[in-house]
């Protein structure tokens, strides 16, 4: 099975790509830095690179597993087997591969379209801040998978060793990112990143400004459990009102896939190539069950349900899947021209459902935090394709609860599920829900993982850029250590 993944990555890495991304790959004589290129070329690069990355077996299948959102269906024959990243063997392919994404064909393109937009005559001042968003949820994803990593001297070529920042100096650099471009963006001016270069929002500039808000709120939530003082930044956001955040299913930050080969989502091509169209994957009993227990109607949009099966069951992580009783992911759900998803308007509601609940810089406000949390779980039932009237019932039809700790509790578990197949995103939901032990859902470790701590982060590869590096952490962390926010 290891030898069988170590192919599907290396061709899904190699093969995936976007619309439109093809003719941007030879752009650059210098192989450190982009010379007389316009900036749109590199920002669709590092697009391709980065939506690729989320959606492919380098980054969606370890964190998915190990994460415990997906199981990987133990020695069923057409399951994705045993032992792997379900019992946290991830490949260093992995490791190496999403490092290099983040700091070379994404970030480091990234940064040279900030430098040679912002030196530009006249300046693309547009064009800088667009790359300037991006490149904050590329440092946010770094860190919180990694840790400790290079921010305030990556990307510079006159040093060829840079320190790990902290983690908070990270988060924080990220933040600066969005406040940054949220000051530089010129709305008179008609220069930007547009039509088919700008492949999430087509140089809507007006999005890109409600997305970098959201994305500096989520920042925030991310790191106010381990720095209560964030929390009068929160405040000064909601304050500031929704329409300055994402506030509609118009702002979704996602960029679809195509039906054609070379073009299609990853996850499919993998289920396609090497399981003859059968899903590798099976429905977690953390995310299947709790969706039974309240007749959830993105039941049949998650997951295809076995002919003989009388209702949809989950499948224990690491367990061995039986397939006239468990579910599998929906192939509906990992269809050729299915997006890769980033931010949605569903999750920007749950986390002012949590503010609300928690009283982060604003009051407490139960019936409030009610509201948000039903609007939530309405706007992610019609995202998954629930009719607009059927996902109104669920949602409306659901109890208010009135203590903060259960709402808090609800909160939580229902932002994971609308995240399952979202692998880096439902990981880092799952560990900022709560303290070690009180994390939502109550995650225990899968079938023949080893003793010890659950999942928790990557660990550094070991590439020659790391351990030529004088400043990086010499002792090795492993999957099990918290970083600086998983407290």
């Amino acid at each position: 099975m290891k030898y069988k993944l170590i192919i599907i990555l290396a061709i899904v890495l190699t093969s995936a790509s976007l619309h439109s991304c093809k003719k941007f790959l030879d752009i650059n004589d210098n192989p450190n830095a982009a010379e007389n290129v316009d900036p749109k070329l590199l920002f669709s690069f590092a697009t391709t690179a980065y939506v690729n990355l989320r959606s492919s077996g380098d980054l969606y299948i370890p964190l998915a597993l190990a994460g415990q959102s997906i199981s990987s269906g133990g020695n069923n024959p057409t399951g994705w087997g045993l032992i792997t990243e379900q019992q946290y063997d991830v490949s260093s392919f992995s490791h190496g591969n999403s490092w290099s994404t983040y700091y070379v064909r994404g970030g480091n393109n990234l940064k040279q379209a900030i430098q040679i937009a912002e030196t530009s005559e006249p300046a693309n001042n547009n064009a800088a801040a667009q790359a300037k968003i991006l490149l904050a949820l590329l440092v946010y994803e770094t860190t919180t998978l990694y840790g400790d990593v290079p921010f305030t001297e990556a990307w510079n070529v006159d040093i060829s060793y840079p320190n790990f920042d902290p983690q908070k100096t990270v988060l924080e650099g990220a933040i600066s990112l969005c406040d940054e471009a949220l000051a530089q963006i010129d709305d008179a001016s008609p220069l930007k990143i547009d039509g088919l270069y700008d492949m999430f929002y087509g140089g809507d500039l007006d999005k890109w400004k409600r997305l970098a808000k959201s994305i500096k709120l989520r920042t925030l939530l991310t790191m106010v459990d381990a720095d209560p003082e964030k929390v009068a930044q929160i405040g000064q956001i909601i304050n500031e009102g929704e329409a300055s955040l994402v506030n509609s299913a118009a702002d979704n930050f996602f960029i679809p896939y195509e039906t054609v080969a070379n073009k299609r989502n990853p996850k499919y091509a993998i289920n396609l190539q090497y399981n003859g169209g059968v899903n590798f994957f099976f429905g977690s009993t953390y995310v299947v069950d709790f969706m039974r227990a309240i007749s959830d109607p993105r039941l049949p949009k998650f997951f295809t349900k076995p002919a003989e099966a009388d209702n949809y069951y989950g499948l224990e992580p690491g367990a061995n899947g039986v397939n006239t009783e468990h579910v599998r992911i929906s192939n509906e759900l990992h269809a050729a021209d299915a997006p890769e998803v980033i931010f949605t308007y569903q999750e920007q509601l749950f986390y002012e459902a949590e503010i609300y609940a928690r009283g982060l810089g604003v009051a407490v406000d139960i019936p409030k935090a009610n509201t948000l949390l039903k609007k939530a779980i309405e706007e992610s039932c019609k995202f998954y394709g629930v009719s607009a009237s059927e996902a109104s019932t669920f949602a409306n039809g659901l109890p208010n609860i009135s203590s903060a700790a259960d709402l808090r509790y609800s909160i939580s578990y229902h932002h994971w599920v609308d995240k399952m197949d979202r692998g880096i995103d439902a990981f880092t939901q799952w560990r900022r829900s709560g303290p070690a032990g009180s994390e939502v859902p109550n995650l225990t470790l899968p079938v023949l993982a080893p003793e010890g701590g659950l999942f928790r982060r990557f660990q550094y590869p070991a590439s020659n850029e790391i351990s030529a590096n004088p400043n990086a952490p010499k002792e090795a962390i492993l999957y099990f250590e918290k970083t600086w926010f998983d407290l």
